[in-house]
């Protein structure tokens, strides 16, 4: 395998960088309800949206990569690097389209992307995540990461007219 990939039984992984092309794809996740429900986004409606998303956010973003499925994005993964005193550590986010979900892409996107991000910021010695309690998909996605949950923060952000607690790991 290329350097990049990382087999899933039958699926093989790769990343690549997010290009305005790409916004149909991206609209099949961030246009879905059900992976809205989990993240701190409101569903995208348009395709405007999805190429202001790929504009604004992903290509100028220190690490942030689309996933994909033979060669086709069918998600995005970021490493957003803490800066002054928390620059010793980056904060994970992924997105996935639902028809990808309970198939160890997430699994697979993470363990690929964790050893990357360690490589290239050389001065990073942790990487978390946040997720919601109900995400129960995700929370397991990091436990096989081998991240360990250390936390459950209450009422910590504030997203899509709701409070939401955060399991930290």
């Amino acid at each position: 395998r290329m350097a990049g990939e990382e087999g899933t039984g039958e699926l093989s992984i790769s990343f690549r960088p997010l290009e305005v092309e790409d916004a149909d794809d991206v609209m099949a996740w961030k246009g879905d309800p059900r992976v809205a429900q989990f993240c701190r986004w409101d569903t995208y409606t348009c395709r405007d949206e999805a190429v202001a998303f790929i504009q604004n956010f992903a290509v100028h973003h220190e690490w942030c990569r689309a996933i994909c499925v033979a060669g086709r994005p069918v998600g995005c993964i970021s490493v957003t690097i803490g800066k002054d005193e928390a620059r010793c550590r980056g904060l994970l986010k992924y997105e996935l389209a639902h028809r990808c979900w309970g198939k160890g892409v997430a699994t697979s996107a993470v363990r690929l992307a964790v050893p990357a991000v360690f490589r290239e910021f050389l001065r990073l010695e942790r990487i978390e995540a946040m997720v919601i309690p109900e995400n129960k998909g995700s929370m397991r996605v990091l436990e096989k990461c081998g991240f360990l949950r250390e936390v459950i923060l209450r009422k910590y952000e504030v997203g899509e007219g709701r409070l939401w607690d955060v399991a930290l790991f």
